[in-house]
């Protein structure tokens, strides 16, 4: 498996494996998004790629200023394919992500998991990812 900062040949990928998850995408849209994320300094977009080349994974992650609690990393999204879940994966991508946090000196990394992702829990406990707050999160469309 390789780990790799994601481009524009990936868009396809990207989106397959976005509708996988339960986010159906038009590939353009993806596309809009890459070209946007990529070109900011404190965004990571990462794929994995399988030994057979295939991009089985991705992760996006930000940094961010709070007012409250400073400079900190968000994983904004983990997605990998179910055919190749429980094979390490996610955890290299999130390795990475920390490994890139640091490096751009975020004082924490925090994760926001849909409670229907049940599985995606443990996941993140096991990589030492603690339970801070439960919350609600509410969105108005502009």
């Amino acid at each position: 498996m390789t780990v790799r900062t994601a481009n524009l040949q990936d868009v396809a990928a990207i989106a397959r494996l976005s509708d996988e998850l339960g986010y159906p995408c038009d590939v353009a849209a993806i596309e809009a998004r890459v070209r946007k994320v990529t070109a900011q300094k404190h965004h990571l977009l990462l794929v994995a790629q399988n030994d057979r080349g295939e991009v089985c994974g991705w992760l996006h992650a930000f940094g961010a200023d709070y007012i409250e609690s400073g400079f900190r990393v968000e994983l904004a999204g983990l997605v990998v394919a179910k055919a190749a879940q429980r094979s390490g994966i996610g955890s290299r991508l999130v390795v990475e992500a920390e490994r890139w946090a640091r490096g751009i000196g975020a004082e924490f990394i925090s994760v926001r998991s849909n409670i229907n992702r049940a599985e995606s829990h443990p996941f993140y406990r096991k990589l030492g990812y603690e339970l801070k707050k439960t919350q609600q999160v509410y969105r108005k469309r502009l």
